[in-house]
């Protein structure tokens, strides 16, 4: 028998591990847990964003921003914007949310032992499980989340790519209330790519501009460089300096790794990325919320099925996905697009907002 068998043993130290961890923390209202997190020691800096009610904020103590203003900006340059309280739009830095789990958290509570590690794998067995490391170590848990995603095998895999600058204007431009969730005004999609800007402004003179794209093609960096230079050059033609840059790459589907009650997935690994959006900090977090008090994560299967049809449009029909957002944001009001886009609305609510799109366009891919 090991000498030490840790109640859980997280894999990695990013937001679906990190939120695991501090939810388990919180449900443990005896504070005898034994907790092990094994982290990487991955750092790259990135931003959480979500929208969500004050009632059900996540982590509202690291919220560095948000807005209950929102804009939409069509291919034609229509720009929608909406009041979208009692929802904000938030905004977490990865920088904040590691400084306050390395540097607050962990250090002072004893339950957690957190070691960089690189785990190779882990095996399952009735009495406790198995974490192997790739210098010899191994540990023993009752139970082993997950985060290291598998490499996809699906040869069509749509990725949303995302190339962005937090930069400072000379002059206060901004409306720091309002942030642009899409802008489809520059005529940049073709048939491999759809592509859209994003803007989240911190004050009248901060702000992140970020080009986002949606293709099957590998990441281009320098392609997408020019691409958010054309925008800004045709939309803020005012002098800045840039702070800072921002990529990465978010895979858009689905993942079918086999979860038991005792080892299991988080995060990208288990699915909790939005396939048609790439959102996931909510959705990790009502996992981390679930896990931690043993209960189930339940997704409607509906919701998996509007997702597969956005998909099959985008690997088919890519150019046509700013014409489905301009129809979708133009005929219905943002705030229940996202309450869709969060898994929240009803069969009801659903069948109307549908009926708002392109049904033939739905329907080829459907039976595609």
């Amino acid at each position: 028998m090991p000498s030490v068998i840790y109640d859980i043993a997280i894999i990695g130290a990013g937001a679906s591990g990190l939120q695991l961890l501090y939810e388990s923390l919180q449900a443990d209202s005896k504070k005898e847990m034994k907790i092990l997190l094994l982290d990487s020691g991955d750092r790259s800096s990135k931003s959480w964003c979500f929208w969500e009610d004050n009632e059900h904020a996540c982590f509202p103590f690291l919220v560095e921003k948000s807005w209950d203003k929102m804009a939409y900006v069509s291919a034609k340059g229509k720009t929608i914007q909406t009041d979208i309280s009692p929802l904000k739009y938030q905004y977490i830095s990865s920088d904040r949310f590691f400084t306050y789990f390395f540097n607050e958290l962990i250090p002072h509570d004893q339950r957690v032992t957190h070691l960089k590690k690189w785990v190779t794998a882990t095996t399952e067995a009735s009495a406790f499980n198995t974490v192997h490391c790739d210098d010899g170590d191994t540990f023993y848990a009752k139970k082993i989340a997950d985060s290291r995603p598998k490499k996809s095998l699906d040869s069509k895999l749509i990725y949303q790519h995302f190339s962005g600058k937090f930069i400072d204007f000379v002059q206060p431009i901004l409306d720091e209330s309002c942030l642009t969730l899409m802008d489809f005004s520059l005529a940049a999609s073709t048939k491999e790519m759809a592509i859209f800007h994003y803007i989240l402004p911190f004050s009248q003179t901060k702000a992140l501009i970020e080009t986002t794209v949606f293709t099957q093609l590998p990441y281009d960096a320098q392609a997408y460089e020019a691409i958010w230079h054309t925008y800004m050059d045709t939309h803020y033609p005012q002098p800045y300096q840039v702070i800072s840059t921002e990529e990465g790459t978010i895979p858009m589907g689905f993942h079918a790794d086999t979860n038991t009650e005792n080892v299991f997935k988080i995060g990208a690994a288990g699915g909790f990325i939005k396939a048609s959006t790439g959102y996931a900090f909510t959705r990790m977090h009502q996992d981390a919320v679930n896990r931690a008090q043993n209960r189930p994560t339940h997704i409607p299967r509906r919701f998996r099925f509007y997702d597969q049809m956005l998909l099959k449009i985008m690997k088919n029909e890519m150019n046509r996905i700013p014409e489905v957002m301009d129809r979708l944001f133009s005929r219905v009001p943002t705030k229940r697009i996202l309450q869709f886009l969060d898994d929240k609305t009803t069969l009801g609510q659903e069948i109307r907002l549908l009926a708002q799109l392109d049904i033939p366009l739905f329907l080829k891919h459907l039976f595609r």
